[in-house]
């Protein structure tokens, strides 16, 4: 048995893959609609032919600080004592272990415990490099770079620009620059920028929508949190000195901003009152304190937010 864990997708189908390598005898389950119970009978079940099988079993949060049922893990324990020998089961989970949990202890001392650490720029430049050089292609340090600072060194991300990429020019060759300034999607960038607009503007159907697009691109809550409170904190900072006198070039000075900036956050103040903002502000520290200290998911939590402010 196996327990895997990292942020990023990409990287965790890579050790995944390390393990199964070309066996084809593959299940995969998911205890977010499969309970343990359920793994446990899959992984004893053996066909006919005597097959050697893995199971892969995503969302294995019983290992995290998340809640879960102590039947559950008994259940792992007793199958544990006496194993399958023709069943390699990989729990994988997207959340940090919980290393003080009796269930991960117990399993650590017999199993393997895989962390997936996010990468270095200098990882992740060589995961790019290497990536287009098994398709073929060719890539400078200055394309590299472009590519990863647009997908905000975020492997998952940058791995799904480079299959554009490859597409785009359909045959083997180098990557140009002005090639990828044209192909690599803005809205990595824009996207955040456009959720925390449809936040203000209170259009919550796009809000929810927006960001569970980012939760399927895995982009950090805690960046869409810092994103949301800057712009609330600004916000409330032009309001009360417009309330106390002072003028919009000012202010802008004052801020560091264009007079048209003060222009759009005046237009999104005058639906909201002051004492509203700094409601927000006091909740999205609460939501950020959460999610820091291990003690609520981070999607969650900042879903639970708009839910409230929405």
């Amino acid at each position: 048995m196996y327990l895997i864990y990292g942020e990023s997708y990409r990287l965790l189908e890579e050790e995944i893959t390390k393990i199964v390598k070309n066996n084809t005898n593959i299940v995969t389950m998911d205890l977010s609609v499969s309970t343990l119970e359920d793994v446990i009978g899959e992984a004893t079940y053996v066909s006919m032919f005597q097959e050697k099988k893995f199971l892969i079993v995503k969302n294995a949060t019983f290992f995290t600080s998340a809640k879960s049922k102590e039947e559950d893990q008994e259940i792992l324990f007793k199958y544990m004592e006496n194993p399958v020998s023709l069943t390699t089961i990989i729990f994988t989970t997207y959340d940090k272990v919980d290393a003080r949990k009796k269930v991960y202890k117990e399993f650590a001392k017999k199993y393997k415990v895989i962390s997936v650490s996010n990468l270095s720029l200098n990882d992740l430049m060589t995961k790019v490099r290497d990536y287009c050089f098994q398709n073929k292609f060719k890539i400078d340090n200055e394309t590299n770079t472009y590519i990863l600072n647009a997908c905000g060194n975020h492997y998952d991300l940058a791995y799904n620009e480079l299959n554009k990429i490859f597409l785009y020019y359909k045959e083997p060759q180098l990557i140009k620059l002005q090639d990828v300034k044209e192909i690599v999607s803005k809205a990595l960038v824009d996207n955040n920028f456009k959720f925390v607009e449809a936040v203000i503007n209170k259009n919550s159907k796009l809000a929810l929508k927006l960001l569970d697009d980012l939760y399927t691109l895995k982009v950090d809550p805690i960046a869409l949190l810092m994103l949301l409170a800057r712009e609330y904190r600004l916000m409330y900072s032009v309001s009360n000195l417009m309330r106390n006198g002072f003028h919009k070039n000012d202010i802008a000075k004052n801020l560091s901003l264009q007079e048209w900036q003060i222009d759009k956050i005046l237009k999104e103040t005058s639906t909201y009152y002051e004492d509203d903002l700094k409601t927000y502000l006091k909740e999205l520290a609460s939501v950020d304190y959460k999610i820091k200290s291990g003690a609520g998911d981070k999607f969650l939590e900042l879903k639970t937010f708009l839910l409230k402010a929405l």
